[in-house]
């Protein structure tokens, strides 16, 4: 059967795997409204309890990819679509806190266990081919987020949440269970060597942080964590604008970032990529930087040309900072000689607890000074210490190393 699949093929599988990942752990965050009404639950209860998932995908992160290592990629793969999928159709149905929070835990630790399924075979594909997918594939998940949120929105007050998620959950898995079917032959096999087989301890003792690398990815990655959690709402508030128009600059940050990933491939031919970082940090962060500057301080009565200006600086920083966050994981694989499995987990361990401490520095930046735009300060300024970290991804210099 592994004959019948060529690299192209295999590619095409995997983009479709990675759009339909997309499409469906994002498909209920518009319609969180209608979740927390159905949990009776205020903002804050409601943020907390939402919260718990990380809880889930921290533990997925330390344990997926020694057990990837140890039964192989088909088993966990299958498992782990059916965890996530289970575990959203009934999320969106329960009314006890509690229920609820042990399902957000599952909801988490099934995202992380996809995501490290799949990245891996990515890597794995790339040891094979020489096919480096970690970009592209970002670009076709964010494709499948950006749909599932339009399409989401339209179906509020059109058709049932629990309804929606059912549905989808189960054609998502189908198709996916399909396609993991057809690379069956092709993922990575269960580990033969028992003593290359990892403990419990080992997980810890194994743990390895390449400050270089991940110092990088969490300056790369957390503009787009900031304006996911703060871009409508700084809109909706500064320009007092009505709320299909305060989502459109997020909308045409996803669409920016999607652009870019799907088309860094073909600059490499003129630069390497470190250097390619290095301009893509610096737009992304003195674009983005400067177009809110000057459009939190044009006079009331100018108020459509700060929404432009608002759109601009969201449109530089998606094409900006759409190719770093998966250029900053290859090289986390390359520089490390543990399986790509252990690699994803750990790397996302370690960047997972580097975000989460920046996310509550501007949240109580916001707090504190009652501005959004000062706290958007913060991203812009680790999206330009990013290009200190980009040696780190100069291929050449990391084989000489």
């Amino acid at each position: 059967m592994s004959s019948l699949i060529d690299h192209s093929n295999e590619k095409k599988l995997l983009h479709t795997l990675f759009a339909c990942f997309g499409f469906g752990i994002m498909a209920w965050i518009p319609r969180f409204p209608e979740l927390k009404a159905n949990l009776q639950l205020e903002n804050g209860a409601f943020g907390s309890l939402v919260s718990t998932g990380g809880i889930g995908a921290f533990l997925g992160l330390l344990t997926v990819g020694h057990i990837l290592h140890k039964f192989g990629a088909y088993k966990v793969t299958i498992s782990s679509i059916l965890l996530l999928f289970l575990s959203l159709t009934f999320l969106v149905r329960v009314q006890s806190s509690f229920l609820f929070l042990l399902l957000s835990i599952s909801f988490g630790f099934g995202i992380t266990a996809v995501h490290v399924c799949l990245n891996s075979h990515s890597f794995h594909l790339l040891e094979r081919s020489k096919l480096n997918l970690i970009t592209s594939t970002a670009g076709y998940w964010s494709a499948g987020s950006l749909s599932t949120s339009i399409l989401s929105g339209l179906l509020v007050g059109r058709v049932a949440l629990s309804t929606h998620i059912a549905i989808l959950s189960l054609v998502l898995a189908v198709i996916m269970i399909s396609i993991v079917q057809k690379l069956k032959p092709l993922l990575i096999e269960p580990n033969q060597n028992s003593e290359e087989d990892y403990t419990i301890k080992d997980i810890f003792t194994s743990f390895e942080i390449d400050w270089p690398v991940s110092l990088g990815m969490a300056c790369v990655v957390y503009l787009e964590f900031a304006l996911g959690d703060w871009g409508t709402i700084f809109t909706k508030e500064r320009l007092d604008v009505s709320g299909g128009l305060s989502t459109a600059p997020f909308i045409v940050f996803s669409a920016t970032m999607i652009v870019g990933r799907l088309l860094i491939h073909r600059l490499l031919e003129r630069a390497a990529i470190d250097i390619w970082v290095r301009r893509a940090a610096l737009l992304a962060g003195i674009g983005f930087g400067g177009c809110i500057i000057v459009a939190t301080h044009l006079p009331a009565d100018m108020k459509w040309w700060s929404y432009s200006l608002f759109i601009s600086a969201f449109a530089i920083a998606g094409l900006g900072s759409s190719f770093l966050a998966p250029t900053f994981m290859s090289a986390a694989n390359r520089r490390s000689k543990l399986p790509s499995a252990v690699v994803v987990g750990q790397f996302g361990v370690t960047n997972t607890v580097l975000t989460f401490a920046v996310k509550w520095v501007v949240a109580w930046t916001i707090q504190f000074t009652g501005s959004i735009a000062l706290a958007m300060m913060i991203p812009t300024a680790m999206m330009l210490a990013a290009v200190f970290f980009s040696n780190s991804l100069n291929e050449d210099r990391a084989r000489q190393n």
